[in-house]
C-alpha cells in the first residue's frame, strides 16, 4: 500500500502526544491527576504522549475534553509536524552563571540571539528571519502561528521552523523564560 504524505502516521501520533503532554504540564497537571479526571489510566497516557500507542477516538476525546483542547485542533496541531523538523526534550546542561560568549553564531549569515522574556509577557520584536531553531535554556515559551496552531515548549524542548515562522511568542510562567533563537539568514540577499 502506497502511504501518502497526507496520511496521518506515526509522527503525527508523536505530535499529538507532545501536544497532550503541553496541555496537561501548562495545568501543571500530573499523570495521576489527568488520569483521575478522564478516566484514562496513567498507563495510556504514558503510551500517548510518548507516540508509541494509537488510541481510540474516544480515548482521545476524553483526554481533550478535560485538557480544554479540541480534537479538531489537535490533529490540526499534529498534522503540523511534516512542517515542524524537529522537537526534542531534554534537560539543559549545568551551566555555571555568567554570559557565555557564541561568536561562532554570528556570522553574517546566520543570526542568533537570546531572547529573556519577563514572567506572562509577550515578545514584541518576534524574529522573522528566515528558517528558525530555537531552545529553551530556561523557563516556558508558547509559540503561536498564523493558523492559531499553538507550540508550548518548557526547558530543554527545541523546535525547527523550516516555513511558517510565529507570530507571537508568549512566556506564560510567573518567571522569566529564556531561549536561544538562531535564524538562518542565506535567503536574505543582504546577509552576505
Amino acid at each position: 500500500m502506497v502511504r501518502s504524505s497526507r496520511d496521518f502516521g506515526r509522527e503525527h501520533l508523536r505530535s499529538v502526544g507532545r501536544r497532550l503532554r503541553l496541555l496537561r504540564e501548562a495545568r501543571r497537571w500530573s499523570l495521576k491527576r489527568l488520569a483521575g479526571e478522564s478516566g484514562v489510566s496513567i498507563a495510556a497516557i504514558q503510551k500517548i504522549e510518548t507516540g508509541e500507542s494509537n488510541p481510540s477516538l474516544l480515548t482521545v476525546l476524553a483526554i481533550t475534553e478535560i485538557l480544554g483542547e479540541s480534537v479538531d485542533r489537535l490533529v490540526a496541531a499534529s498534522r503540523r509536524a511534516n512542517q515542524l523538523s524537529h522537537v526534542v526534550r531534554g534537560a539543559s546542561p549545568e551551566r555555571p552563571l555568567g554570559s557565555i560568549a557564541l561568536p561562532a553564531l554570528h556570522h553574517p549569515r546566520i543570526k542568533s540571539r537570546l531572547i529573556a522574556l519577563a514572567a506572562r509577557s509577550s515578545l514584541d520584536d518576534i524574529p522573522k528571519d528566515g528558517a528558525l531553531f530555537a531552545y529553551v535554556l530556561d523557563g516556558s515559551v508558547q509559540l503561536r502561528f498564523a493558523d492559531g496552531t499553538v507550540e508550548q515548549l518548557g526547558t530543554g524542548d527545541s523546535i525547527h521552523v523550516k516555513d511558517e515562522l510565529p507570530v507571537a511568542w508568549n512566556n506564560p510562567l510567573a518567571r522569566r523564560s529564556l531561549t536561544l533563537c538562531i535564524a538562518d539568514r542565506r535567503a536574505d540577499p543582504l546577509a552576505f
